[in-house]
């Protein structure tokens, strides 16, 4: 009967945070799931709402973000295709480091590789006709080297001449970071080439952070805790 009592006060308890924190109260959950221990996922997003146009690949190019790392663990990035944006081959990520000095906006800097992959092959989405998600699951977590300013790139699996089209908005609203596309990779081996130019649109995509739980977790929103780490 104690047991039973307990459980339901647990339960009860649950039901009543998520009435207050809704969203927010989820993703503060600890994770004992989670390869580097328990964790508080904290998620930054630039949602596919009003996602019109796309970055797209071709002939071995990749398209990429710049963005903001308030948190040093990255769990999983997410980008959607354009829907309809059917292949069956795969798509590589990159996270880069960034030139924050010398240009403006920042520049990725192609050679400062902090994580290569892993790839990633989806067909379509479940069911047809909207965004197809393609979600880069980094286990272990990618540890940044610390709060800052960082770029990741999708790159087609093997520099192949066709397009991914990733999901993006015109003009950019992504206050953080803008959207840059990689040179030609002609030639194998396949490579990450040099980011040549920027356009004024923003890739549309959602990063999931692991936060040590040891760490106080205010119910801020993704904004203002870049602004509190900054």
């Amino acid at each position: 009967m104690r047991r039973t009592t307990m459980m339901a006060a647990a339960s009860l308890a649950a039901a009543f945070l998520l009435g207050l924190g809704g969203v927010t109260a989820l993703a503060q959950v600890p994770n004992a799931a989670s390869s580097v221990g328990d964790c508080t996922h904290v998620i930054a997003a630039n949602d596919t709402v009003g996602g019109n146009t796309a970055g797209r690949t071709f002939f071995g190019r990749a398209v990429g973000q710049t963005f903001y790392a308030a948190d040093t663990l990255i769990s999983r990035i997410t980008v959607w295709r354009h829907p309809n944006n059917r292949h069956s081959g795969g798509d590589r990520l990159f996270v880069t480091t960034v030139d924050t000095v010398n240009y403006v906006p920042s520049r990725p800097i192609t050679t400062g590789i902090l994580q290569n992959g892993p790839a990633v092959f989806v067909v379509d989405s479940d069911p047809p006709g909207l965004p197809i998600p393609m979600d880069f699951i980094l286990d272990p977590p990618l540890a940044l080297p610390h709060p800052g300013t960082y770029a990741f790139f999708i790159q087609r699996v093997g520099c192949d001449a066709g397009e991914t089209a990733i999901l993006a908005k015109e003009p950019g609203t992504y206050p953080y970071g803008t959207y840059w596309i990689t040179g030609r990779t002609i030639f194998l081996p396949c490579y990450l080439a040099s980011a040549e130019w920027w356009v004024d649109i923003d890739l549309c995509f959602e990063m999931e952070f692991c936060r040590d739980t040891a760490t106080p977790v205010r119910g801020d929103s993704w904004g203002r805790l870049k602004v509190i780490y900054r």
